[in-house]
């Protein structure tokens, strides 16, 4: 399989992300009516909020299978089957990091090399996975979310919002000019997950027979691997295939990529990949879709005035104020949140709204969004609940 088509994926999965972006900006503003996917729909951890949700909050209930989860599902099993060609073809921030390097490379600055310290930081990530997880499990992943670089690069075309994770993007990038990858191999949860899957998934690189472990095939790993233990790829090869496409500079047999150990071209891993990702995400909503009503509660006859409701969003207290006039509510503003970028915009615009033009409360939560959707409603009932108790 040619490098060059690598390459090509990498293009395309960014300009998609980047297009599908700009469009949920404008429909936010209202400029178009198209609704594109939002930026929780391409959440790669989605799929373990949902788990998280459902083994501790007692009053979830399911929903179906969001695009968010779908994409969760979708990258699990293509790990599991194929290893980590998510990191290698499609991630748009391993894409941006391989450019920055090649870029320190032209300006005639050298990589630097694996050694024992970088082998110990790629130990990070494993760390980073597990503190992300314990964190979600206690309620407390939203100190995480505005850190992540994957959310930081979505809203770049999502308002050209600048935060925390924007601000971690460039740093990567910047050290990425002298370190091959350093996000996703040394603090990448997501890296770090699909590793795990990997060294137990179907897929495997290894070298022939004949092998004199040169090592030359690896000189352009993007990812520094710079040997094969025990004649296998470690679970931090993200499947990019040079290795198997290297010719050996001896005449032998090089590596040489396996699935269920028997050979295969890298091309066809490629394919099971793609088709695993695209058939989860694009498949398996529909598939799960159930009705999605958060609340069916009839605002009623109101008192005049303004009032103030709170509620428990993603990211702890929600607060919003509700004005009625002419016994309806005729206003909904949000007063103080904690609700991540990129996932409480939607919400907070057209809830509200809908609310104000159906006077009910029986709104769908949004794809992705539950958390910040029942927060909201549950500050809106808050606040109607007390314009209902006057006397």
């Amino acid at each position: 399989m040619r490098r060059d088509i690598r390459i090509r994926l990498q293009l395309i999965a960014a300009a998609i992300v980047a297009v599908n972006c700009i469009m949920y900006y404008l429909y936010l503003n209202g400029i178009t009516e198209i609704r594109s996917f939002s930026i929780a729909d391409l959440n790669p951890y989605a799929g373990f909020s949902h788990l998280k949700a459902g083994l501790t909050d007692v009053s979830y209930r399911w929903r179906g299978i969001t695009r968010g989860m779908a994409l969760t599902i979708g990258i699990t099993l293509a790990a599991i089957v194929s290893g980590r060609v998510f990191c290698g073809y499609v991630c748009p921030i391993g894409m941006l990091q391989d450019i920055s390097n090649l870029i320190g490379r032209k300006l005639g600055l050298k990589s630097i090399k694996s050694s024992k310290l970088t082998k110990d930081l790629e130990k990070t990530k494993y760390v980073v996975f597990l503190s992300v997880v314990i964190l979600g499990i206690f309620g407390l992943g939203n100190l995480l979310t505005p850190m992540s670089p994957w959310l930081g690069y979505l809203n770049i075309f999502a308002g050209l919002k600048f935060h925390t994770g924007l601000i971690l993007l460039i740093l990567f990038l910047v050290i990425s000019l002298k370190i091959k990858r350093p996000f996703c191999r040394f603090l990448c949860p997501l890296g770090a997950y699909q590793a795990l899957l990997s060294a137990v998934g179907f897929t495997s690189i290894k070298d022939s027979e004949n092998c004199s472990s040169c090592s030359y095939c690896l000189r352009d790993c993007p990812v520094g691997i710079e040997s094969f233990d025990y004649g296998s790829a470690s679970p931090e090869c993200i499947g990019c295939m040079r290795c198997v496409e290297s010719n050996c500079i001896k005449g032998n047999k090089g590596y040489s990529i396996r699935l269920f150990n028997r050979p295969v071209k890298g091309i066809r891993i490629v394919i099971i990949s793609m088709t695993i990702l695209v058939f989860s995400y694009i498949v398996l909503p529909v598939i799960g879709a159930t009705q999605n009503t958060t609340s069916r509660l009839p605002v009623g006859e109101l008192r005049d005035g303004s009032y103030i409701g709170l509620g428990t969003g993603f990211g702890g207290p929600l607060m919003a104020e509700i004005y009625v006039e002419g016994g309806r509510v005729s206003n909904i503003s949000i007063v103080s949140h904690r609700e991540t970028e990129g996932y409480y915009e939607e919400v907070f615009r057209f809830v509200g709204s809908e609310i104000v033009a159906t006077q009910s409360i029986s709104i769908d939560a949004l794809s992705g969004a539950t958390a910040t959707t029942r927060g909201f409603l549950g500050a809106v009932r808050s606040g109607i609940s007390q314009a209902s108790a006057l006397d």
